[in-house]
């Protein structure tokens, strides 16, 4: 039974001839649904930070870096899932067919993609200046409470309404 198939095999393959390559030497055969290097278009990015949450190997992680929000692109420990650029509201996010990443310094497989951070009037920086331009422009709510931290914003809302409740002013 065992010499029955590999006869089978062997005149299979007598009929198809060599069917590998000789990689490096020969170009490999890379499809369009082949998912390679994530490459992200920092004019497009508004620094929202989902990408960050959806990657399951935390490829992609934010850091603050002063007064800049940088994305940080690990490509090492990326799986090229594609996670990323599908969720991406912006469709900054883009996968090529680059898969030759291998090198000897570790520092070249980092990739930082900067975003300005908006100042708060108490001085925190607190928000990518991209996205708070983003949201003012595609909603209603007031500008200047948009470009308050978190805490200065629940402050401010408090007293417009106990202003609005109880006429009480602070």
């Amino acid at each position: 039974m065992i010499r029955v198939k590999f006869v089978k095999i062997v005149g299979t393959s007598l009929k198809k001839g060599t069917v590998t390559i000789k990689y490096p030497y020969e170009k490999p055969l890379i499809t369009s649904e082949f998912r390679g290097k994530i490459e992200v278009d920092p004019a497009k990015c508004t620094g929202c930070g989902a990408c960050t949450r959806i990657c399951p190997p935390k490829a992609l992680y934010l850091v603050k870096e002063g007064d800049n929000l940088v994305i940080r692109y690990f490509i090492g420990r990326c799986i090229f899932c594609a996670m990323c650029a599908d969720i991406c509201p912006q469709k900054a996010i883009s996968v090529s067919h680059e898969f030759e990443l291998a090198t000897d310094d570790i520092a070249s497989l980092y990739e930082d993609i900067e975003h300005d951070l908006v100042k708060c009037a108490c001085g925190k920086a607190f928000a990518p200046k991209k996205l708070v331009n983003e949201v003012i422009e595609k909603t209603k709510l007031p500008p200047h409470l948009l470009t308050l931290c978190p805490e200065c914003r629940r402050v401010e809302t408090v007293k417009r309404l106990s202003f609005r409740l109880l006429g009480v002013k602070w």
